[in-house]
């Protein structure tokens, strides 16, 4: 793949970091009753990719757009509407759509996930494990993953601003894709700020810090993070993407990103700096004190 020989060799670690945001229904057959507005998610198997998240700690929690985790609740409302049961699950890639018990956290499956945090103004969500799930772990999981993957990596989130022009890349799932993408690109804005979207739709008006990237995204990437191509740091995640006339993406910051995060408790891992040394370069756990 021409995208791929691009990227560099750091990429194909921070991609184990990478997972989708899926709704899995409860009884297989059910997917040939859905609303007509899911059957083309719902097509060929009982689950549907909802959108791109990434792993930020030990503890399982996936960082996301906000707009992702609301997607997944109105997606849930509109099965149980018609009496379908279903539930929000994270898995890594899956090549086969084979199932499997297994927890994500050790390479080797999936978790049932609920809405933690949930930050419209900056469009930033985290989601975590569930303890009130209806049934055992299963997706569907890459099929070799049981065998060659290890512990699954966490994002190192960079307190740094990128320069303009600075290499990077992404890993997502575009809309109703089971496969992992990978995208390269540049930052071509490093110091601008948008009422975003997602932050119009709930009624906040003020502004926030973004990054902007030429990144050729698919529709439905949203939740993608961005990855700082020379050393792997977490750069943001993606929160609205461009078009075919201006492929250029909405990126929150990962220094906004700390500090949501830090507000509500929730540990994060530090980057490096990007010139660190490699006696230097081991990352200092955090968590913030809860407010």
């Amino acid at each position: 793949m021409p995208a791929q020989e691009q990227l560099p060799r750091i990429a194909y670690d921070v991609r184990d970091s990478v997972v989708k945001v899926e709704i899995h229904l409860i009884e297989t057959g059910d997917h040939e009753r859905v609303t007509d507005q899911l059957k083309a998610c719902f097509q060929e198997s009982d689950y549907c990719v909802i959108g791109t998240g990434v792993l930020i700690n030990d503890d399982g929690d996936v960082l996301t757009a906000a707009h992702v985790a609301s997607d997944t609740t109105a997606v849930s409302q509109a099965l149980k509407d018609i009496a379908i049961d279903s539930e929000v699950m994270i898995a890594g890639q899956a090549r086969n759509a084979e199932y499997i018990k297994g927890d994500l956290r050790n390479g080797s499956g999936a978790f049932r996930a609920s809405i933690k945090v949930i930050d419209a103004e900056h469009d930033i969500a985290v989601l975590g494990h569930d303890g009130n799930s209806l049934r055992a772990g299963a997706s569907a999981i890459d099929d070799a993953s049981m065998v060659r993957r290890q512990r699954s990596r966490t994002a190192q989130l960079a307190a740094q601003r990128p320069d303009v022009a600075e290499a990077v890349f992404a890993f997502g799932f575009p809309t109703y894709s089971p496969a992992l993408i990978t995208t390269p690109g540049s930052i071509v804005l490093a110091a601008g700020s948008k009422n975003l979207i997602e932050a119009r739709k709930s009624g906040d008006t003020e502004l926030v810090p973004i990054y902007r990237t030429k990144l050729d995204l698919n529709p439905g990437n949203s939740g993608v993070p961005i990855f700082r191509a020379s050393d792997g740091a977490l750069l943001g995640i993606v929160s609205e993407i461009g078009d075919e006339r201006e492929p250029v993406a909405t990126i929150i910051p990962a220094t906004e990103i700390a500090k949501v995060l830090g507000a509500n408790g929730i540990k994060w891992n530090a980057a490096p700096p990007p010139q660190a040394t490699r006696s230097s370069s081991k990352s200092h756990h955090k968590k913030a004190k809860t407010e």
